[in-house]
């Protein structure tokens, strides 16, 4: 397994299978962040309003998976579930037309989606960004940036879209009412086309 640098292991997660070391956008990642990405990497906010303008009314969301399941160790450590806890899992790709510019994965802790967060389950179609920023008090906490692996299974996901090893990730713990969900954006080659054909 892959060690990160010392000074920074406090700051990093490794996983069982390859290794997704997991920083905070100011400390080096051993490469450089390609200069169109960079805004969509520390984007504060909505990543589909900024999605949505870019793609305008071709903006797409592709669903490829709404499951409970158990969330992997890096996704249990960082919500600090219990290695049995399951949670609601939802990947997509979110794009312009057919033209894939991220794959998403969501995972919900069971306890977060009671009462009226049920309604997370059922998102369909639907972007989760857009319902989270536009219908609830939103906390978003620490962004976190990690270069994928070539076997880790966010870059595999990826990879059936168009993704290389080496793709950049983001994700933060957002919380509704101090219950957590935890959302990680794989940003593919064909987004960081689209920036340069469209800064």
């Amino acid at each position: 397994m892959a060690q990160c640098a010392r000074r920074h292991d406090a700051r990093c997660v490794l996983r069982e299978r390859g290794a997704r070391c997991w920083r905070p956008p100011t400390v080096p990642a051993g490469a450089p962040v390609p200069g169109p990405l960079r805004p969509w990497l520390n984007e504060p906010g909505s990543l589909t309003r900024r999605l949505r303008h870019l793609a305008g009314e071709d903006f797409s969301v592709r669903v490829c998976t709404e499951r409970w399941g158990r969330p992997w160790l890096d996704e249990r450590r960082r919500l600090g579930l219990e290695p049995r806890r399951r949670a609601w899992l939802r990947e997509v790709v979110l794009g312009c037309g057919q033209q894939p510019w991220i794959v998403a994965r969501s995972v919900m802790p069971e306890p977060t989606l009671r009462g009226p967060l049920r309604r997370l389950r059922g998102l369909g179609p639907r972007p989760l960004g857009s319902v989270l920023f536009g219908h609830y008090a939103v906390v978003r906490g620490p962004i976190e940036l990690a270069r994928l692996d070539e076997g880790d299974a966010l870059a595999a996901r990826a990879a059936g879209f168009g993704g290389e090893p080496g793709e950049w990730a983001r994700r933060s713990v957002f919380r509704i009412g101090g219950r957590p969900l935890l959302v990680t954006e794989v940003f593919l080659p064909s987004l960081l086309e689209a920036c340069r054909r469209w800064p």
